[in-house]
């Protein structure tokens, strides 16, 4: 036998039943393996580890179990070396936990909207729906959880709320988000219920149905990858008095095992670039409640950041993939790449790093394609950040690639 990879095939299946046991042929003609039939209560033919004397037996890798399929490679040691590196390490502590949080999700338009040859709805229809996040491949797909604030619903519902806008799209929506790599949202927004409770209803099942965990409005999420667990809580206005205590929903969180707590708020004032007491209340509030990084929506542009106890505010992200907008004035956003050191019951204060983006390439109109901002207009939009910043004079932005 060569001393290279030779054969990378299935000896057992899941548990057999006792019948398919008996009918198995034992007198397999290979020198390099023996079998032995067990009694039919075992119900598992046992592989014989008997390897050809030219086969070292360090060369060999066995993979699975007896509660699985099991493999066996032959290998030389360079692949097995390899191969053993590979391997995911899930009982390993402590761990390196990436996630990018970015901003406004709205999948759909208003009905107004969608009677323009720009609209959400033609784009899609067009382009395909991996279109909206193919810029953002990179920056996505390589962290281990992508967190948005998704505005807007998708349902078949037609009975909408008296308001100004109204946004919705259909359940294959959910679509774009999954080719996107986003793998959970807040819902947690003020278009939730833009055609009401059912909407509502119809959005989440919808989200959840496609795989991707759902937070806010009292709703926890919990994502989990690699023997670590993000919890997640939101909330939106109005607040009372100003206030919001989410000590209850990290202490739920903590619970059920995260070590990591992420807290959204949907706050704030349209188009105003300086933060407003009121959410830096709230964020502050949330930090000392055990959140590990809070992340805001709603003013549809980028406020600063704030250091807080060995922690992050990060006020306003802006806008992602926004369908509710055919010609954006302010096209600067940002996704805030946040690593942790996770140990099995709890994560290091975070790293972040700024990521700048602009809603579109396009200088008039929009194609709903976020792109991420280099040279000197990525200098530009990290520096509007930086200025209305808190307790930021010493923060170096670093590379997430």
């Amino acid at each position: 036998m060569k001393r290279k990879t030779l054969i990378a095939f299935l000896l057992m299946m899941t548990l057999l039943a006792g019948n398919a046991c008996a009918q198995m042929n034992y007198d397999l003609q290979n020198p390099n393996l023996r079998y032995e039939k067990l009694d039919e209560s075992e119900a598992m033919p046992v592989l014989i580890d008997v390897l050809d004397e030219a086969v070292d037996p360090a060369d060999v890798a066995i993979i699975g179990g007896a509660d699985g399929p099991t493999s066996i490679l032959v290998m030389d040691e360079g692949e097995l070396s390899s191969f053993a590196l590979e391997q995911p390490e899930a009982d390993v502590w402590p761990k390196t936990f990436t996630v990018t949080l970015a901003g406004d999700t709205t999948l759909g338009s208003t009905d107004d909207l969608r009677k323009r040859d720009d609209c959400f709805e033609r784009v899609a229809e067009e382009k395909g729906y991996g279109w909206f996040f193919s810029e953002l491949a990179d920056l996505f797909a390589t962290d281990d959880m992508t967190l948005v604030n998704f505005e807007g619903t998708l349902t078949e519902e037609t009975d909408k709320k008296e308001k100004k806008f109204n946004f919705k799209g259909p359940a294959e929506y959910t679509d774009i988000l999954t080719l996107g790599s986003i793998e959970a949202v807040t819902v947690a927004n003020n278009h939730t219920l833009d055609y009401g409770s059912k909407g509502r209803d119809d959005t989440i099942a919808n989200l959840e149905a496609a795989g991707i965990t759902v937070s806010g409005n009292g709703q926890l999420g919990v994502f989990e990858k690699n023997g670590v667990k993000v919890g997640m809580t939101g909330y939106c206005f109005p607040y009372k008095d100003g206030k919001k205590d989410i000590s209850k929903d990290v202490k739920a969180l903590r619970d059920m095992g995260c070590q990591i707590v992420i807290a959204s708020f949907h706050w704030g004032s349209e188009y105003r670039e300086d933060f407003t007491g009121e959410q830096r209340t709230i964020g502050r509030a949330a930090i000392k409640a055990g959140a590990d990084i809070v992340v805001g929506h709603h003013p549809h542009i980028v406020q600063g950041i704030e250091s807080y106890e060995d922690s992050y505010i990060l006020y306003s992200v802006g806008n992602l993939v926004f369908g509710g907008n055919v010609d954006p004035d302010d096209r600067d956003a940002y996704a805030a790449r946040v690593t942790f050191t996770v140990h099995e019951d709890r994560a290091e204060a975070p790293e972040v790093t700024i990521v700048p983006l602009r809603l579109t390439e396009l200088k008039d109109g929009t194609d709903y394609r976020p792109v991420i901002a280099e040279g000197e207009e990525a200098d530009r939009i990290i520096n509007r950040i930086l200025k209305r910043s808190s307790n930021m004079k010493e923060f170096v932005n670093g590379e997430w690639r």
